[in-house]
Order: structure tokens, then C-alpha cells, then sequence
């Protein structure tokens, strides 16, 4: 059997359709792993109002719960994603995320809603170290900022999905409901990618890929190499203060536009959706393209491009924050969620150069690591903490929009990294 499925792997890799192939389903896989992710965002008002919860429990429950073994499980899985079958481990890691987000639904108080939240992350945990290692050894490196843009699109397609369809289904039926249908699809896709997408590089035996491998390298070996590169270190500060803004904001979507503009979660969702969706997957596609095209020009340029424009997105963040109106603070939006996709594939294919052929998944982990517990894991317990602090002085619409406004700030610091990654990174 296993011979059967590395002939079939190694005619598959040879196929051109292959890789698209792969492409698309990973796609679907990165957009149900944001719609799983980011559809508390949406629901987070209504639970707080129905588990009485505050803002800094609403920020450890959409952050810090799923930040701890999604960051800590990275580094293992993404070792494991260098040994074994990549394909296996994507599929086992969507069937448990998904699982956990039905489990979100039936949560009855915040303990047990937090506990189902660290479940998604374990699953969650799995899925991008092994898909970019598969991206990587199926598209050249001309192309690959390309495709990891167009993975990044899917990441807006999701947060869409969760906005406008977690706030219908909260609004006439329940936030319980809303996590229920969005925990059932991914079942579907694992069983897809166990028995249609096999790994380019055969199949492993699990028992095999736990060996001591010399010609394998671990953590220890990774960043000791990756330390001699600098460059390497300001992308995740960049990256990791970019998801500090992202998810820090999103956490407070529902509780931004129903405390200060009164809005219903039906309303909110499919315009929070359709703006997410929009200039979200238009921001990804750009800065795919945009890596494509200025890296053939100079290695470097994608990423002053990406700087330039993180910095644009600390004032657009703001005047959103206090738009006078819903419609006007939604389209606002829109220039921090542009730029908050268009880092991706400059990114994340600096990244895949700075890392050698055995350490790209692991280079992908440890960034994953150090972003999940401080972008992911401490953004949006800040803007609770902030909001709760300042809400005794100006109540809890004018604290949020201080909290948030406060955040929109460390846009500009994500540029600085993004430039100053520039400043060392090899030509």
C-alpha cells in the first residue's frame, strides 16, 4: 500500500495540475482555519452579554486560549511536518480544530468555552507549518510569493464567512448555532485531503518519522541558524506586531460597532464581511503580485512596499476607530485590513529565502510561535485590559474606541521592522 501511494505521489508532483491542485485545497483548509478562528470575533458580544463576561475575559477567550498550544504545539508539529506525511497531518489537524469549534457551541460558562477555544488552537496548531513546507517544494521560487498570496486571499474569504455569516445565524438563531455550522465543513475537507492530496515526497511510516534523523534538523539547529540572520528576526517582529493589531482589533469588532454605532450583529456581519472579504483578499492578492513583480526587480523592494504601507495604516486605523457613522467606520476599515493581508506573501516568501531547504517549516513554526503568544495571544487581552481600565472614566464605548486607537499605533512600529529587514537582508 505504501508503494502504491508514493508511485501515485510522485506522478501526481509531475503533473502540472498538481500543484494548483494543492494550492486550492490548502486554500479551502487556510479558509475554514479562519473562519473557525475569527468567528468568536463576531459572537464575542453576544456571548459576553449571555455568559456575563468582561473585555479583558472576552480578550483571553478570542486570544490567549487559543494562542497557547496553537504557538507551543508549532514547533513539534513542524518537525514532525519535515519527517512525516504532510498531507496526514493537515488532514488530523482540521478534523480536531473542527471538532473543538462545535464544542465552542455547547459551551455553558467561560471555563468551558475557554478550554474548547484551546482545543481549536491544538488542532489549528497543525495546518500552516505543513503547508507552506508543501507550497514550497511544489512551486519554484519565482513563483512562490504568488501562491502563497493567493493562500493568503483565502485568510479574508474566511474572516468573511465568520462575519457575515456567524452575525446572521447569531442574530436569528444563536451564537451557539453559528458555531455548530461552522465546526461540521471541516470533517468533510479531511477526509478530502486524506484521500486525495498525497505528499510529493511519499509516504512515511509515523513510527519512521520519529527516528533520530542526523541529516534532519531540530530546533536547536534552526535557530541556530537563523540567529547569524537578522533579517530573519525583524520579519517576525513585523509579522508578529502585524497580527498584535489584526487580532487585537478583530476581538473587538462586535463590541466597536454595537456599543458606539448601536448596530445588529446581522447588519454588522455582512458589511464587516463583505469590507474583510474585499480588501482583505484584494490586499493578499496585491501583495502576492507586488512580491512577484518588485522581487525580480530587487529582493529587498516588496518589503519597503510593505513597510510604506503599514505605517499608512496607523492613521486609516484611527479614523475608523471614531468614524462618525457605521457605514464610514466600516469602509475606513478597509485600509488597515488592506495592509494587514498585503505583508503576507512578501513576507512569508522572505522568510522561505532565509531559511534553508530543511529548516522551512521550522522557520515557519518558530515565527508562528513567537507571533501566536504575543500577536495573537497578548493583542487582544491588551485591548481588554486598556478598555477595562479606561471604561470607570469614559464608559465602555469611548474606553474601547481609546484602547483601539491606542493599538492602531503599533503599525507604525511593524513598518520600522519591515524596513529595517531590509537593512540587512542579503541581495
Amino acid at each position: 500500500m505504501a508503494g502504491l501511494e508514493t508511485t501515485a505521489a510522485n506522478k501526481l508532483s509531475a503533473s502540472s495540475r498538481y500543484p494548483n491542485y494543492v494550492l486550492g485545497v490548502l486554500f479551502v483548509v487556510t479558509m475554514l482555519n479562519f473562519l473557525d478562528r475569527q468567528i468568536i470575533s463576531i459572537l464575542a458580544e453576544p456571548v459576553k452579554r449571555d455568559l456575563g463576561l468582561t473585555d479583558t475575559q472576552i480578550g483571553l477567550m478570542t486570544g490567549l486560549s487559543f494562542a497557547i498550544f496553537y504557538t507551543t504545539l508549532a514547533i513539534p508539529v513542524a518537525a514532525l511536518a519535515d519527517k512525516w506525511n504532510r498531507s496526514r497531518i493537515i488532514a488530523i489537524a482540521i478534523a480536531i480544530w473542527s471538532a473543538m469549534t462545535v464544542l465552542c457551541g455547547l459551551a455553558t460558562n467561560f471555563v468551558q468555552l475557554f478550554l474548547a477555544r484551546v482545543g481549536v488552537g491544538v488542532g489549528e496548531a497543525g495546518s500552516a507549518p505543513a503547508s507552506h513546507s508543501l507550497i514550497a517544494d511544489l512551486f519554484p521560487p519565482e513563483r512562490r510569493a504568488g501562491a502563497l498570496g493567493i493562500l493568503g486571499m483565502s485568510v479574508p474569504i474566511g474572516a468573511f464567512i465568520a462575519y457575515a455569516g456567524g452575525g446572521w445565524v447569531a442574530e436569528n438563531f444563536s451564537w451557539r448555532v453559528a458555531f455548530l455550522m461552522a465546526g461540521l465543513p471541516g470533517i468533510i475537507i479531511a477526509l478530502v485531503i486524506w484521500f486525495t492530496v498525497p505528499d510529493p515526497r511519499g509516504n512515511v511510516s509515523l513510527a519512521a518519522a520519529f527516528k533520530p534523523d542526523p541529516d534532519k534538523v531540530g530546533l536547536k539547529e534552526a535557530l541556530k541558524e537563523l540567529s547569524s540572520k537578522p533579517a530573519y528576526w525583524h520579519l517576525v517582529a513585523a509579522g508578529v506586531l502585524v497580527q498584535f493589531v489584526s487580532y487585537g482589533l478583530a476581538s473587538f469588532y462586535g463590541g466597536l460597532f454595537v456599543r458606539v454605532h448601536e448596530i445588529g450583529y446581522g447588519e454588522l456581519g455582512w458589511k464587516l464581511g463583505v469590507m474583510v472579504g474585499v480588501s482583505g483578499g484584494f490586499g493578499a492578492w496585491v501583495g502576492g503580485k507586488a512580491g512577484d513583480y518588485f522581487g525580480k526587480l530587487r529582493p529587498t523592494l516588496p518589503l519597503l512596499v510593505a513597510a510604506l504601507i503599514m505605517v499608512l495604516a496607523a492613521p486609516g486605523m484611527i479614523w475608523a476607530i471614531y468614524g462618525p457613522s457605521a457605514n464610514v467606520a466600516v469602509i475606513l476599515l478597509a485600509i488597515p485590513t488592506f495592509a494587514a493581508t498585503f505583508y503576507y506573501g512578501p513576507n512569508f516568501a522572505a522568510l522561505q529565502k532565509l531559511a534553508s531547504d530543511e529548516t522551512r517549516a521550522m522557520a515557519v513554526a518558530i515565527y508562528l510561535l513567537i507571533a501566536g503568544i504575543i500577536g495573537l495571544g497578548v493583542g487582544p487581552v491588551f485591548v481588554g485590559i486598556l478598555s477595562d481600565t479606561f471604561a470607570g472614566e469614559l464608559g465602555e464605548a469611548a474606553a474601547l474606541q481609546r484602547a483601539l486607537a491606542i493599538l492602531a499605533l503599533f503599525n507604525i512600529w511593524a513598518g520600522f521592522h519591515f524596513w529595517r529587514a531590509t537593512r540587512s537582508m542579503p541581495e
